[in-house]
C-alpha cells in the first residue's frame, strides 16, 4: 500500500508539472558537507521527488550536462564557462601541493622549484573520456594520470608521488603528519582556490525542483571558500 501511494504521489507530480526525476552530476572534488542541508531541504520540499546522483572522473559531470544526461550539474569549469551553459558561483576550495613525508620533496626543506619537481611523478587526476583534455597546473615530466580520486590518493599516501589536492580532503591526513604541504615556487595554482559552479544548459529550462534546488544552493552557499 505504500509504495502504491508513493507511486501515485510521483505520478501526481509529474502530471503537475513537477520532474519524474532530478538528475544531478557532481565533479569528484566538490565537498559533499556544504551541499548536505540544501538537498536534506530539497528533500523535505519535494519527499516524493526521486533524484540520482553521478560522480565520475574529471570532466564528467559537464559531460552529462551537455548530453542531456542530467539538468543540473555542480562542477568545475576550466578554463572558462562554456558559452552555451548558465553557471553560477557557489564556493571555491583552496588546492595545496602535498606529498608524504618520506617523499624526497618533503626532505628539502625549502620551497620547490620547477626544476624540483620535473624528476618527481605528478598523480593527475584526468578525464576518462579525454585524458588530454583540461591539463592544468602540470609541472612535472613524469605523468601518472588517475580517474580515480581515492585511488590516487592512496598512491600519495604512500609516497609515490606529488599532487595538488582539495584541502578539505588532506586535513585530516596533514594533523596525522601522514601528508605534508610543499610551498612551489611560482605556482600558477590560483592561491584562492577553485571556482565551484552550479550549471545547467543555457537552451534547457531547469524544472520546478531543478529551479528550487538552485536557489536554494545560491542561498544557502555565497560563493563561500571550503577550506576544511
Amino acid at each position: 500500500m505504500a509504495s502504491a501511494a508513493r507511486f501515485e504521489a510521483v505520478a501526481a507530480n509529474t502530471r503537475g508539472g513537477l520532474e519524474s526525476e532530478l538528475a544531478i552530476a557532481i565533479d569528484p572534488l566538490v565537498p559533499t558537507t556544504p551541499l548536505i542541508e540544501s538537498l536534506r531541504a530539497l528533500s523535505n520540499t519535494f519527499p516524493d521527488l526521486p533524484v540520482s546522483f553521478s560522480t565520475e572522473g574529471l570532466g564528467g559531470a559537464l559531460r552529462r550536462l551537455c548530453s542531456d544526461s542530467v539538468s543540473l550539474a555542480i562542477c568545475l569549469l576550466l578554463p572558462a564557462v562554456p558559452e552555451d551553459i548558465t553557471a553560477y558561483p557557489l564556493i571555491r576550495i583552496g588546492m595545496q601541493p602535498v606529498v608524504a613525508p618520506t617523499h624526497p620533496l618533503a626532505q628539502l626543506n625549502r620551497p620547490v622549484t620547477r626544476s624540483d619537481l620535473e624528476p618527481h611523478v605528478q598523480l593527475v587526476l584526468s578525464d576518462p573520456v579525454d585524458p588530454g583534455q583540461g591539463n592544468y597546473g602540470l609541472a612535472s615530466a613524469r605523468l601518472w594520470r588517475f580517474v580515480d580520486l581515492g585511488r590516487r590518493v592512496d598512491f600519495l599516501l604512500a609516497g609515490f608521488g606529488w599532487c595538488r589536492m582539495p584541502e578539505h580532503l588532506i586535513t585530516g591526513p596533514k594533523a596525522t603528519g601522514r601528508l605534508v604541504s610543499i610551498d612551489i615556487v611560482d605556482d600558477a595554482t590560483p592561491r584562492d582556490g577553485l571556482t565551484i559552479y552550479a550549471a545547467h544548459k543555457r537552451d534547457r529550462a531547469l524544472g520546478p525542483a531543478g529551479r528550487w534546488l538552485l536557489d536554494e544552493l545560491r542561498r544557502h552557499l555565497p560563493a563561500q571558500t571550503v577550506e576544511s
